[in-house]
Parts: structure tokens; sequence; C-alpha cells
């Protein structure tokens, strides 16, 4: 797949502050591109940037053939942004958005009444579309507003965190809609706090954190990016304090958490004798072992130990 956006040591400062801080990053046509960042990481700013609706302190963007300094109009005409908040007219009805919205691109009243219908088919919402859209649901409003960003037919859509306050329904709503646009061609930047989600839905990800990339691949390739130990979790009987403290101090353990119903994740160093060692130390001990597996790491997993605990504003 060729590149659809490029972008190169891109940079915003406020006053004293970088919000973003010479990002280098290309997104492939066709893909479902994620964005996972704490707050303030820069996501928000850099998808600004790409949408045009805030100018670069420094650094060069393509966006499917276009300069983003030179070419905003043309990049305008083939992006669609789904934002986080409801931004449209919550007075009008669900098909007077649409119309709202064909006629700014100049589509004809007879492309509006044929796309807008198709659209409304498509998020589930064609039985409402005379209805005030003021007093749709958060899901029914979420799902108008992405019928809202292809009234266009764009090449590359937005979607600055889609399900953030969704019932667990609509946001599985959401997530099908988005692949069904994919798979009809559309490239998808999608930003998320949910780990799960991202890890459901998207072809790549990066992690953000301070203005910076800190990571880049597909879910898997950064599960690799983990610390090189490994995580087993064993299902004994509770240990007594002083057989859990002899496990810790076995060479190939280096953590032990004990958690509830005699669950026990033990963190280990690399050794392929590592089930036998403790097979045989629950075995001397007399202590039934019901079960021990590897546990791989979550993408939350990774995304705490590359952006650490602290809490952000």
């Amino acid at each position: 797949m060729k590149n659809i956006i490029e972008i190169t040591n891109l940079s915003k400062i406020f006053g004293k502050f970088t919000a973003v801080d010479k990002i280098n990053l290309t997104v492939r046509e066709g893909e479902i591109f994620g964005f996972l960042g704490p707050n303030g990481a820069g996501k928000t700013t850099t998808i600004s940037m790409l949408t045009t609706l805030i100018h670069p302190t420094s650094g060069t963007v393509n966006i499917s053939g276009y300069d983003l300094l030179n070419d905003g109009v043309d990049i305008r005409n083939i992006i669609g942004v789904v934002p986080q908040t409801f931004a449209l007219f919550p007075e009008l009805t669900a098909q007077e958005n649409l119309n709202y919205i064909g006629k700014l691109y100049g589509m004809s009243s007879s492309k509006i009444k044929e796309r807008s219908k198709q659209l409304l088919k498509q998020v589930s919402l064609y039985t409402y579309k005379d209805r005030i859209t003021g007093v749709f649901s958060g899901g029914m409003k979420q799902r108008l507003s992405l019928a809202a960003s292809i009234m266009s037919s764009p090449k590359i859509l937005f979607m600055d965190e889609p399900t953030t306050g969704l019932d667990p329904q609509s946001r599985i709503a959401m997530r099908e809609i988005t692949q069904k646009l994919n798979k009809q061609g559309i490239t998808i930047i999608y930003t998320t706090h949910d780990m799960d989600e991202a890890e459901k839905i998207c072809d790549r990800i990066v992690i953000m954190d301070k203005g910076k990339i800190i990571a880049d691949g597909t879910s898997a390739e950064l599960k690799k990016l983990m610390i090189p130990d490994k995580v087993l979790e064993v299902k004994t009987e509770k240990l007594e304090k002083e057989t859990l403290a002899e496990l810790k101090k076995m060479h190939s353990v280096t953590a032990v958490h004990e958690k509830d119903n005699g669950i026990l994740n033990i963190t280990v160093k690399k050794d392929e004798h590592i089930f036998y060692e403790l097979t045989d130390f629950f075995k001397k001990r007399k202590l039934f072992l019901e079960e021990l597996k590897y546990l791989e790491p979550s993408l939350e997993d990774v995304f705490v130990h590359l952006t650490k605990k602290d809490l952000r504003d």
C-alpha cells in the first residue's frame, strides 16, 4: 500500500510549550490508523494540524499529494472529521443537517437526497430522519456525525474518540460502521483512549507522549516492546507468607503479585526450565497446582509501560 499521509519533522509550539515535537509518521492508504496517548500527549494538536484547523510551527505534511501549508482547500475537500462532541445543529432534523452539509460541499439537491438516504440507512437513522436531533441519544448523535462527515465521500476520515461516553451497544455499532467504511476504501485515522477498542479495530497504532511518538506498529508488534521478562499466571492454593517469600527468592522469579482466589501473577526471566522449576517448587511443598500458563501482555500493559502511571491533566 502506498502512503496517503507523510509527516516530516512536524512541530507545534504554543508560546514556551511544545505540544508536538518534530514527529515523523506515515499512514498507508486504506488502513485504520490508531492514535493513542494520555491527556496532553499531542494527539489532538496533531489531528488539528492534519485537518487544517491550526497551522504547524514547522515541518511538512503531504496528504494524498497535497501540501498542508499550501493546499488547505484541496485537503479539506478530501477529508471528513467526526469530532468527539456533537457539532451539528440540534434544532434541525437529521435530514436537514445532512442537507446543510451537502450544500456546503456544493452538492446538487438530487445528489444530497440520494446520498443522505444512503447514509442514514447505513447508520440506522433513516427512520428518524425527520426528528429533531437535539433529542437524539448520544449514540444516535455520533452516528449522525459520522454520516455528516462522509457526505462528500472523503478519501480520509478522522475520528476523534468517537465512542467516548457511549453505551456498549452504541460503541459496537460505531466500530462496525467504521470497519465497513474502511472496507469501502476510506482511510481512517482513529484516536481513542480505549485500548481494547484500538486493538480490535486498528491495523496499526502509534503511541504519543509529551509531544513525541514513542511507539509505532501493529498491536502484536507493540506488545513485543514490553520488558523482556515474562508473566506467568498460576492457579493454586492460598500461600502462606513464608512460602510466598521463598517463591520470590527463586533465581528466575523477579516479582510475585498475589491476586484473589489463589491466583498468582509471577514475573520471570526468560528461562526454558521455568515451568519445571515452578512445578517442582509447588510439588515439594505439597501444594495443588491447578494451572500454570504464560500471560500475553495487553495493549494497556504496553501503554502504561511506555507512558508510565503518572496522572495527566
